[in-house]
């Protein structure tokens, strides 16, 4: 089994890139986040690598940290999770956010990835809870702890508000994933100018 690939980026795509190893070049999966660390470059990159063996195919999903591919892993481990849609978990929350929501048991976050419905949401809560928490990530649990923060008190204020228990999760929930750099005073109004936009049927 490849667990690792040092080489050239000889070509890259929305999803992918292919490298050059030796002169063997290898088609990677790897999130659009990943992507923008390592290409363009003229360097060696190295490139922690998944690899699934099919009947008719060999897959790779590549990563630029080692934890991020414990995570990929663990979630392959879900019934109704594939490769691509690992990836897709990946590429559109951080692993911090992952981890922590996972331990937490908020299985709204997940809903922000596209093919990801509530019953998917739950298990990949149900399943991973415990093998996550025997786990040690190197995570930042100062930001994590400032997030988890964040998200209680910004529903706490939109529930005050008389907004319903869910919608106000759900809308922490992107505000601060795509925010999360930001204080509650910063994130407040960016919430309620969510909750004024039309809904389109």
């Amino acid at each position: 089994m490849i667990v690792k690939l040092k080489g050239f980026i000889e070509f890259c795509g929305d999803d992918y890139i292919d490298l050059d190893v030796n002169g063997v070049v290898f088609r990677v999966f790897i999130s659009n986040k990943s992507i923008k660390k390592i290409f363009p470059s003229d360097s060696l990159v190295s490139i922690f690598v998944y690899e699934i063996i099919k009947e008719n195919e060999r897959l790779f999903f590549g990563f630029t940290q080692y934890e991020e591919r414990e995570i990929f892993s663990d979630l392959l481990c879900v019934q109704g999770v594939g490769g691509k849609m690992a990836l897709n978990i990946m590429n559109k929350l951080e692993m911090n956010e992952i981890i922590e929501s996972i331990n937490n048991e908020n299985s709204k976050i997940f809903l922000n990835v596209s093919g990801v419905g509530n019953k998917l949401a739950n298990r990949i809560i149900n399943e991973l809870k415990e093998k996550i928490k025997k786990k040690s990530f190197n995570i930042s649990s100062a930001k994590v702890s400032v997030n988890k923060n964040n998200f209680n008190d910004l529903v706490s204020c939109l529930f005050n508000l008389g907004y319903p228990k869910t919608v106000c999760e759900l809308t922490a929930d992107k505000v601060i994933s795509e925010n999360n750099k930001m204080n509650l005073e910063q994130l407040i109004p960016l919430a309620l100018k969510y909750l004024s936009k039309p809904k389109v049927n």
